[in-house]
């Protein structure tokens, strides 16, 4: 069974503060990349350039943006959300659609998850047809 990791993060009460940061090594970028077959690719802050098919799950306030904002940098990005109406602008944006989780995250080399609460996150990522269905070793 592939291993994986979904991260959920909650509003911290108003007297606390959040603060996390998310390394991704240059070797799983460059591993991600090599492994890609599409032509579209992005270049990161870090001169990493990422040349794989990137998944988007959760279209709402934040979501919708980010998702928009990768497609716009040119990278091939697959999307998926509860109400597949929220897809339409992305989709007339150059995205794909894939009616699961699962068919995302098995059609992606690395996907994305901003979703409202952690018991949507879980649904999403472990419910039926979840994304951990899709996942496998090299794919986040």
């Amino acid at each position: 069974m592939p291993a994986a990791a979904f991260f959920s993060a909650a509003l911290p009460p108003p007297s606390r503060t959040l603060s996390r940061r998310l390394v991704v090594s240059r070797a799983a970028a460059a591993a991600a990349s090599a492994s890609a077959s599409s032509s579209s690719g992005w270049q990161g802050g870090g001169g990493v350039e990422f040349q794989g098919k990137v998944g988007f799950l959760g279209l709402g306030i934040m979501g919708a943006p980010m998702a928009s904002n990768l497609i716009k940098a040119g990278c091939d990005v697959t999307v998926w959300n509860r109400t597949k109406s929220k897809c339409d602008p992305l989709l007339s944006l150059g995205a794909k659609y894939e009616p699961t989780p699962a068919q995302v995250a098995s059609s992606c080399d690395v996907t994305f998850a901003m979703l409202a609460d952690p018991q949507s996150a879980a649904e999403v990522a472990c419910g039926s047809s979840g994304a951990a269905e899709g996942l496998a070793p090299g794919k986040g």
